[in-house]
Parts: structure tokens; C-alpha cells; sequence
């Protein structure tokens, strides 16, 4: 399997993504996971230019994530990596934020994606 790729199987489309960001959320207290324990938590972007890839990955770096960008295709993926507890607030304002970076260099936010188990 590729970065952020689940098994088909389980996969579920969603055409809305903040809905899909709340069944993200049901579906980890459905497995039982506690939201307010820190997990790691996966957010992705994509760039058609390693330039603009880059600029969202250093600006993700200068807020405290782990990044790293690998070629993807034709394409440039950028995956930000941190431990964070979850709330639904949280995500909504995650989601707000990356997508308005995203936009301002060129890039197009994926979503997110959390471990099961706590850090």
C-alpha cells in the first residue's frame, strides 16, 4: 500500500469532505479510541510543482510538523505528520487552515488521516 492509502475494501467515498472528516472521527470511537489521547495524525498535499510542494512543507515545518514530499506520479505529495489529541473543532479548523495554504501555493489539500492507537 502507498502513503495514506487504505485497504479498498474498507475504503468509503464521500464526496463532502468535512463530512468525511466527521465520519473519520465517529469511525475512531466506534474502534474505541479516546480522541482527547494525542495520536499521530497524517495530513496530505498534493503539488503539480516540487516548488510548491516544498513551500507548503516549510510552512507546515515552521508550525511544529514533521514533513517530507515525495514525488507522487506527475505529482509532488506533501505528508504532515504530528501528535495531536482530536476534536471535531479541531479538524474543522485544521481542515479551514490547510486548504486556504494549500491554495496560496498551488497545492490541493487530500485530508488526514490517525493512527488508532495513542502516541
Amino acid at each position: 500500500m502507498q502513503p495514506g492509502e487504505n485497504d479498498v475494501r474498507d475504503a468509503e467515498r464521500i464526496d463532502d469532505p468535512r463530512e468525511a472528516d466527521a465520519r473519520v472521527l465517529e469511525h475512531l470511537a466506534n474502534l474505541g479510541c479516546d480522541p482527547a489521547e494525542p495520536r499521530e495524525v497524517r495530513h496530505f498535499f498534493f503539488a503539480e510543482d516540487r516548488l510548491d510542494a516544498r513551500s507548503v512543507a516549510d510552512a507546515l515545518a515552521r508550525e511544529g510538523w514533521s514533513t517530507r514530499v515525495d514525488e507522487w506520479g506527475e505529482a509532488w505529495l506533501v505528508v504532515a505528520t504530528h501528535l495531536q489529541s482530536l476534536s471535531a473543532r479541531l479538524v474543522d479548523r485544521t481542515r479551514t487552515q490547510f486548504e486556504s495554504l494549500a491554495a496560496q501555493h498551488g497545492a490541493h489539500y487530500d485530508g488526514w488521516e490517525a493512527d488508532r492507537s495513542s502516541g
